[in-house]
C-alpha cells in the first residue's frame, strides 16, 4: 500500500512523491525531496527521442547513460528506482501509453514498451 505525500498542483507536470505508510521517516523525507517534475520531463524527452519505436525501461536508462542528457535535468545520474515510477505517473496524465508490445531487457526478461501520446 502506498500513501501519497501531496505536492503543489499548479500545472499538469506537478506530481506526487510516493512513500509507503510503513516506511521510516527518512524515506518520507527523501520522497518529498524528489523533483518528480524534472524526472517526468526527462523520461518524456527520452521517449520522444526514441520515437515511434518507444522504449523499455532498460532502453531509457541506456539512452540516458549514452547521451548524458540527464545532466540538463539533474545533478546526478538518476537511479532506476527514480525513473521507473515516472511511467505510471505519465500514463495517468495521458502523456504516455502502453500497449501489448514488449521487448527483451538486458537480463533476458520481457519489458513493457512505453510510447509518447501524439
Amino acid at each position: 500500500m502506498t500513501q501519497t505525500i501531496s505536492r503543489s498542483k499548479k500545472d499538469q507536470m506537478i506530481s506526487e512523491a510516493l512513500a509507503r505508510t510503513h516506511d521510516p521517516k527518512t524515506s518520507w523525507e527523501a520522497a518529498e525531496k524528489v523533483d518528480t517534475n524534472k524526472l517526468e520531463s526527462l523520461v518524456l524527452r527520452v521517449l520522444s527521442e526514441l520515437g515511434d519505436r518507444g522504449g523499455t525501461n532498460d532502453e531509457v536508462l541506456e539512452y540516458l547513460h549514452d547521451t548524458q542528457i540527464w545532466k540538463k535535468y539533474t545533478a546526478i545520474f538518476p537511479k532506476e528506482t527514480s525513473i521507473t515510477p515516472r511511467y505510471k505517473q505519465l500514463i495517468n496524465k495521458g502523456l504516455v501509453y502502453r500497449d501489448d508490445t514488449t521487448r527483451k531487457g538486458r537480463m533476458g526478461r520481457s519489458q513493457i514498451v512505453n510510447f509518447i501520446v501524439k
